[in-house]
């Protein structure tokens, strides 16, 4: 009877061992590095023949809200509005966020960093955006806005 309630114990001792170390695991999912920081990114590849490619990479503050950087090539010189929309790149949903604007120089290249997300928005989380959502890069400025040139879904 002894012997049958410490192999009861031993059992409930590994199980318990078990469930911690899973619950503790901080493997890569989402992108992290392993070290608590979390990052979802999107390859923003051209639309229509653009040539106008980039990553964004979305990254969780301290705070708990959202970092959004957008770099850019291949861009017409000016600015350029880019959003995070709903859905996907193929379904072309509506927008959820506008990104702080891109000026590209005369070599194309730009990149804008978002930090700043509207203090009634709910969804500024980083969790919020790993599941249907892409960034879309268009070829005028916020003011203008026009046809999208680079697209990427959020992953």
């Amino acid at each position: 009877m002894r012997t049958k309630w410490l192999l009861i114990g031993i059992g409930l001792l590994v199980s318990v061992v078990a469930i911690a170390a899973i619950a503790c695991d901080d493997d890569d999912e989402n992108g992290g590095d392993g070290g608590g920081a979390r990052e979802l990114t999107a390859t923003l590849s051209e639309m229509e023949g653009s040539g106008v490619t980039g990553t964004a990479i979305l990254t969780e503050d301290d705070d708990g809200t959202t970092r959004v950087v957008v770099s850019m090539e291949g861009l017409p010189e000016g600015p350029h509005a880019n959003h995070i929309h709903h859905v996907t790149c193929d379904a072309q949903g509506e927008v959820h966020l506008t990104l702080e604007e891109l000026q590209a120089g005369a070599d194309g290249v730009a990149e804008a960093t978002t930090t700043d997300f509207p203090e009634e928005d709910p969804d500024r989380e980083l969790n919020y955006f790993a599941v249907g959502h892409y960034i879309a890069v268009h070829v005028g400025g916020n003011d203008t806005v026009g046809a999208v040139i680079s697209c990427g879904n959020i992953e």
